[in-house]
């Protein structure tokens, strides 16, 4: 059995197709792990959501940002991004098996045999790994739960400011008051969902002419990986930054490739020990931009 990491696929349903020749994936032995962002910005998003939901448990699909905003827009708390962008959701035959599906998305995947954590974006510098996957579980059930999901987005202001001064509160949010427990996990639901760069001693920074780099010349603007202290061993796979392109080096593999704009989509195997990576060119569908 292979199995094989993919970027931000952002509804390039061809692309992907050509990516699963190219790597010889067979559905009946191998296993796809999607880092998120399935959807939008390309030309068959729907298409794509169908052909990866078809796989089964063949696949595990991560929430990205997008998955995210179209979450949000389905359970009616949709801002103009989402009717521009996602609208068509609203209007497929089956809109209702799509929000029950995006709400069965995880936030991060955790492999001990494979030693290889998957997150869309990444995660907060002041977290261990076990602050990362209790979040993630602790979101999941929220996001899977009718009577919690409304008042998780009621304030999706929350989630797209992420208040900074939340982040120290969330270290012990098990042990906050409801009110503060729910800001620090929209705090961790916008990290595990957006989070690119931070300051030298980890302190986010969501918006800045920066985003379009990784360069650790930003100094002290860093990409959140390098101030990340988890087990040396442990490698981890993340998706969202197109602009700062693919990252094969070290344990930290970014794959988001630019693949709607113009670059590649990009597939790594993660059970060969030389992590070899398939790409496939992709034309440009949108205008470049950080996402």
């Amino acid at each position: 059995m292979a199995v094989y990491a993919v970027g931000d696929v952002h509804g390039s349903l061809p692309e992907l197709k050509s990516l699963l020749t190219a790597i010889g994936f067979r559905a009946s032995r191998d296993r796809l792990w999607f880092v998120g962002d399935v959807i939008n910005r390309g030309p068959d998003s729907l298409g794509t959501l169908r052909f990866i939901r078809d796989l089964g448990d063949r696949a595990i699909t991560l929430m990205g940002n997008h998955e995210a905003r179209a979450l949000m827009g389905l359970s009616g708390h949709g801002d103009p991004l989402f009717d521009s962008q996602m609208g068509f959701l609203t209007q497929a035959p089956d809109v209702e098996e799509w929000y029950t599906w995006l709400r069965g998305l995880p936030l991060l995947h955790h492999d001990p045999e494979l030693e290889t954590v998957m997150v869309h974006a990444g995660v907060h510098p002041d977290w261990t790994l076990e602050d990362a996957k209790q979040r993630a579980e602790k979101l999941h059930e929220i996001l899977e739960d009718d009577e919690q999901i409304g008042p998780f987005f009621s304030d999706a202001e929350k989630i797209f400011s992420a208040v900074e001064e939340d982040a120290t509160a969330c270290l012990n949010f098990s042990n906050a008051d409801l009110k503060n427990a729910t800001n620090c996990l929209r705090f961790a639901f916008s990290v595990m969902t957006r989070i690119r760069l931070c300051e030298e001693k980890g302190r986010l920074v969501w918006s800045n002419p920066a985003l379009t780099s990784a360069k650790s010349d930003l100094l002290p603007l860093r990409p959140w990986y390098e101030l990340v202290k988890w087990p040396e061993g442990l490698q981890v796979v993340y998706g969202h930054w197109a602009a700062a392109g693919l990252n094969a080096k070290g344990r930290f593999l970014g794959l988001d490739s630019g693949c709607v704009y113009g670059g590649q989509l990009t597939a790594v195997r993660l059970d060969h020990p030389g992590k070899p990576l398939i790409q496939v060119p992709c034309p440009c569908y949108v205008a470049p931009e950080a996402g």
